[in-house]
């Protein structure tokens, strides 16, 4: 009897280890490799056209891209993965790669950068219909939106491509562009030594951008949202334009991302010099960029510049004292008593 069960136990690991052996989590055929290149040579103000060296650039950073796999037919969605395995190319260009699990058939990939703070989503399940776009932070007395800057958004569209049956891992390789504008501006100062901070907000601007969409034009990624229209904040830096004519070069600038101007809108430009005296005045200035956004600087290279000066006058110091950065504390009065412990 011990001997019989003894021959049965030494079968059955004999027969268990010829049965097990390693093999990956998925099926080599039923992987899909995907890289994608972050190409970003063409951006005005960020790669190319530069006008201002100095001033602060937005971030341009991509550690983490989105795959939707859509329907070709359908335009549902059917699965979707993060790539951020990262590199560089012999250009310089950030390359990220993963791995999909797919099955074989026909499918279209969308792909986006999801380490954007500022950007938000909706309506991912629809190829057609997802969009981003930007939280409101308020309204002005006008009772238009103003939202956050767009962060870059970098996109790559793959549509009918053919996953078929293999024995070797295919890839995906495919490129990605943003489809977010940024923009140079500035105006020059007199009295650049009272201005001690300032913000921009622009209006007749899209609010978002369905970027699963054919735009149908030339260098325009997606269908950008222009009901409703949004305002863009922003602050803006000192600087110094060697341009300029005269001996003052003195520019208030920054640089500002967008979803894009709504053609054929008027846009105002609303900056709020924030020039701190001994009366915590604020002073405000708005000017009408229909003109400026026509010009060949603002279609070609992005560049707002504006031809007029500012002049911030010199405040008149408050006879007591005690307002702005310059608090004043009067004498010490003496009080006498016991304080019980």
């Amino acid at each position: 009897m011990r001997r019989y069960v003894l021959t049965t136990l030494l079968a059955g690991v004999v027969m268990f280890a010829a049965g097990c052996h390693r093999r990956p989590l998925y099926d080599m055929d039923d992987l899909l490799r995907i890289k994608v290149t972050i190409d970003l040579d063409t951006v005005s103000n960020v790669m190319t056209n530069i006008y201002n060296e100095n001033v602060t650039k937005p971030n341009t950073n991509t550690d983490k891209l989105r795959v939707f796999l859509y329907d070709h037919d359908r335009n549902t969605t059917l699965a979707q993965t993060f790539l951020d395995d990262k590199s560089w190319d012999e250009a310089g260009h950030q390359v990220l790669s993963g791995y999909m699990h797919i099955s074989y058939g026909t499918f279209d990939f969308l792909i986006y950068n999801f380490d954007t703070p500022n950007n938000l989503y909706k309506n991912e399940n629809s190829e057609s219909s997802i969009e981003a776009y930007t939280s409101e932070m308020t309204r002005t007395p006008e009772d238009l939106t103003v939202s956050y800057q767009p962060d870059h958004l970098m996109v790559a569209r793959e549509q009918g491509f053919r996953v078929s049956p293999h024995t070797e891992t295919p890839t995906l390789e495919t490129t990605a562009h943003t489809c977010i504008n940024t923009y140079y501006i500035q105006i020059h100062v007199e009295g650049m030594r009272y201005v001690t901070g300032c913000s921009a907000t622009i209006s007749g601007l899209y609010s978002g951008n369905k970027f699963g969409c054919d735009s149908g034009r030339a260098g325009i990624l997606g269908e950008r949202i222009d009901e409703p229209s949004t305002c863009v904040y922003f602050t803006m830096e000192k600087g110094s334009d060697p341009n300029l004519a005269g001996e003052n070069k003195d520019v208030l600038c920054a640089l500002f991302n967008t979803f894009g101007k709504i053609e054929d809108v008027t846009s105002n430009l609303y900056v709020t010099f924030k020039a701190v005296d001994t009366e915590g005045n604020q002073l405000q200035k708005t000017v009408n960029l229909d003109v400026v956004f026509r010009s060949e600087d603002a279609i070609e290279r992005h560049w707002l510049l504006l031809d007029e000066t500012w002049t911030i006058e010199d405040p008149v110091p408050h006879s007591v004292g005690g307002g702005g950065f310059q608090p004043v504390v009067d004498d010490w009065d003496e009080q006498h008593g016991e304080i019980a412990l």
